[in-house]
């Protein structure tokens, strides 16, 4: 279908995860360069709105619930359908988006293809056909390679208004916690990206002893296991849980100096905003869509012939025990702290 080239109703559609939403964010600013007067228009879940509500680069952010019906799910397409729009770029390629692409057929579209193919032979026979380079947000930009354009100096980006940023400075003087502070985020979806949190305990206690800066572990009420957390002295290591929403904990993110953390979207979103990572990569590999994106961010993982396993991570791990996690050393986590802390790299 022939693309226009001046399209003037753009309709971008990435329903979901954090971490992919946040790698998308790339897109907006060259989309809004390459289409200065167009209307620009995305469509992600509710729960995820705050990631780019912010974003001067698009002209509207259309939600929906989580599992909203068939029914409900049709009449937003019926909707879009009569919104005219003159391109439909579809970055999430699932059924939703699949359907929703059905009610645009006479809207010119591009599509993202996600490599399955590849990434079952990778996990299930171990026949790795991911180039080296291979990078998700390099992925997302290929799609748009028939438009002109180019991922150049591009990078993830959120923006939080002052008022969320004051809101997340309360948060952590409720909890005694003053700037310099590193971030801790032992979390993830599913346990096997997350790093023995007994292990992870040392690192915050070496970090806060070797360099005299406060430590706060973030996570949401969901994440009851940081409960388990023992050394917590009063104003030097904080746990900070079901304390903030999305968009709160993110400019908490914003406001440390460094934020050591597990495959999980807060670790990228804190990218976004400027703040450089230790990664910690087990299961997942940047052949699945992880790996950090700052110039100064550094992954922390372990070359072994049965990783990456899973794209999510969720698979369990069939060998006698998960060394892709527990062969990190606490060591190797602090060298690359120290690394960033100190500005040798």
């Amino acid at each position: 279908m022939k693309f226009r080239n001046d399209p003037k109703k753009i309709l971008i559609i990435r329903l979901s995860s954090l971490g992919d939403i946040v790698v998308l964010t790339s897109i907006f600013r060259r989309f809004r360069e390459r289409f200065p007067s167009a209307q620009i228009d995305f469509v992600v879940k509710k729960e995820f709105k705050s990631l780019v509500v912010g974003n001067s680069f698009l002209s509207n952010v259309i939600t929906y619930q989580a599992q909203p019906s068939l029914k409900g799910w049709l009449m937003l397409c019926r909707y879009f359908r009569e919104q005219k729009y003159d391109l439909f770029v579809d970055m999430h390629n699932n059924l939703r988006s699949k359907i929703l692409g059905f009610y645009l057929r006479k809207t010119p579209r591009l599509r993202y293809h996600k490599p399955r193919l590849r990434r079952f032979l990778l996990f299930y026979c171990w026949i790795n056909l991911f180039p080296r380079s291979f990078r998700l947000m390099n992925e997302y930009f290929k799609t748009l390679a028939p438009l002109e354009i180019k991922p150049k100096d591009a990078k993830p980006e959120i923006f939080l208004h002052q008022t969320v940023r004051q809101k997340a400075l309360d948060i952590l003087s409720r909890n005694a916690i003053s700037k310099p502070f590193v971030v801790i985020l032992a979390i993830a979806a599913w346990k096997n990206k997350r790093y023995p949190l007994a292990k992870m305990e040392e690192v915050a206690k070496r970090i806060h002893e070797e360099f005299q800066v406060s430590v706060v572990y973030l996570g949401s009420e969901n994440d009851t296991y940081l409960n388990e957390l023992q050394y917590l002295p009063s104003g030097k290591i904080a746990r900070i849980t079901g304390q903030s929403n999305l968009e709160e904990s993110i400019a908490i993110l914003q406001e440390s100096v460094l934020v050591i953390g597990n495959d999980t979207g807060l670790t990228y979103a804190a990218e976004a905003v400027g703040v450089t990572v230790v990664l910690i990569l087990g299961p997942t590999s940047h052949e699945t869509g992880a790996g950090h994106y700052g110039k100064r961010s550094i992954t922390v993982q372990k070359k072994l012939f049965c990783r990456p396993c899973s794209q999510k991570g969720d698979r369990i791990c069939y060998r006698k025990h998960q060394y892709c996690m527990e062969n990190i050393t606490i060591d190797e986590i602090l060298s690359a702290a120290r690394q960033i802390l100190t500005g040798e790299n």
